[in-house]
């Protein structure tokens, strides 16, 4: 089930990744992020009800606020990432740039990986070196270069400090961090730019965003819970 989730979850992020590039090349990023976050809120309070598990400590919600301030974080910098550089560049050095870290972590915490796992991570990092340098006229400039680098770490930091929540607080965790990621998304929408809704074809990607963001983040919070993070990660990345 958790390697069903951490698909599903793959499948949404990429969704998100791409509305939200479009939108940042006419909006703010941190606009962007800010009324994604926000739009998002009422899947997530129906997914809740939903879930019902209230076994929650401190602890899980603590990790919860971590993870999301840090992919907060990784968020804004992809967007600023896609917003200067080229798409299909960018993703690939996210995605599995972010999946790494986790790699190496779940390794150092248990985590047993076989061979075909092996060999389906192996392809993947050197399909990012194949496809950066295989588009003729598609260069990536040092900027969007570095906020990729950057935010997959930050995504990766995201993927271990969730992966530390436990199954019985279910998505109380991301909650937690919603309420305080929204509010700081707002505030740094407001000191680059309005924080004014965005209007017209933008305002639907926007929502797309949030809509697509928000299962995203639930699937793998699941999958995270119920999964090893090494495989998680890497089918989510």
């Amino acid at each position: 089930m958790s390697e069903i989730l951490a698909l599903t979850s793959a499948v949404l992020f990429g969704v998100a990744d791409f509305a939200g590039g479009i939108a940042s090349r006419t909006v703010a990023a941190w606009r962007v992020i800010a009324w994604s976050q926000l739009l998002g809120l009422p899947i997530l309070l129906i997914a809740l009800a939903m879930v019902g598990n209230s076994g929650y400590t401190s602890r899980d919600l603590a990790f919860g606020v971590l993870a999301g301030s840090v992919g907060l974080i990784g968020i804004g910098l992809l967007y600023m990432a896609l917003a200067a550089g080229e798409m299909s560049i960018v993703s690939p050095i996210v995605g599995i740039g972010s999946a790494a870290l986790p790699l190496v972590w779940g390794l150092a915490v248990g985590d047993v990986i076989g061979t075909l796992q092996w060999i389906g991570i192996t392809a993947g990092l050197l399909s990012v070196a194949l496809l950066a340098g295989s588009r003729r006229g598609k260069r990536l400039t040092p900027r969007p270069l570095a906020y990729a680098l950057m935010a997959a770490i930050a995504f990766a930091v995201f993927f271990v400090a969730i992966a530390q929540t436990s199954p019985e607080s279910g998505l109380w965790p991301l909650a937690a961090a919603r309420i305080v990621t929204v509010p700081a998304a707002f505030l740094l929408a407001a000191r680059t730019s309005t924080p004014a809704p965005p209007r017209g074809a933008t305002f639907t990607y926007v929502a797309f965003v949030g809509l697509t963001d928000i299962g995203a983040n639930i699937a793998v919070l699941l999958a995270l819970q119920t999964g090893m993070i090494s495989v998680t990660a890497i089918l989510s990345s």
